[in-house]
């Protein structure tokens, strides 16, 4: 990139790989870094804050991968207990309808339910008249 000095070009470079593999692009950098400072004569130079600072960046973007793994497996059962509360949802309703439908002894309570669970439904932005019309 014309005007960034190399060391921003490299670091640009490097944001646009993969995350999980940028630390180890950085420590075969340092390593390259070493052979280059070696090359020229200089062995003094300090590297350890680097092996600390790579490693520090290696457990967060862990620690965020994991926290994604996390969320989508939540999701996920999540989803599968929404599927079990819809099923018993349906279930409920269909027995208080076919309650109404064959007159059982627990009809008059069960019309008492259906305004209920209808005005929950209602209340929850849920309600599909066509769930119920069979005894509307």
């Amino acid at each position: 990139l014309e005007g960034n000095a190399p060391d921003e070009e490299m670091m640009e470079w490097v944001e646009q790989q993969p995350l999980i593999d940028q630390p180890d692009i950085l420590r075969e950098f340092k390593k390259l870094c070493q052979e280059r400072f070696a090359k020229v004569g200089i062995f003094d130079f300090d590297f350890d804050d680097i092996d600390e600072h790579i490693a520090n960046y290696e457990e967060a973007i862990l620690t965020e991968k994991l926290a994604e793994a996390n969320l989508v497996m939540a999701q996920q059962d999540l989803d599968k207990q929404m599927i079990i509360v819809d099923e018993t949802v349906a279930a409920v309703r269909k027995y208080v309808i076919d309650c109404i439908l064959n007159n059982e002894e627990n009809a008059e309570a069960m019309k008492e339910l259906a305004q209920k669970l209808m005005a929950g439904e209602k209340e929850n932005d849920v309600y599909d008249e066509k769930n119920w019309i069979q005894i509307l």
